[in-house]
């Protein structure tokens, strides 16, 4: 869980594996301001 297999090099062997972090959070009221705000700024 949370790495990918690597792609077989052109030499056949296997190449390196990867790593990523997943990040679960629920979205409540107060994030939800905050993203609109920063979307706001953006444009």
């Amino acid at each position: 869980p949370g790495s990918l297999p690597g792609k077989l090099l052109p030499d056949g062997s296997q190449g390196p594996s990867l790593y990523c972090a997943v990040i679960v959070k629920k979205v409540d009221a107060q994030t939800r301001s905050k993203t609109s705000v920063n979307e706001l700024l953006r444009d």
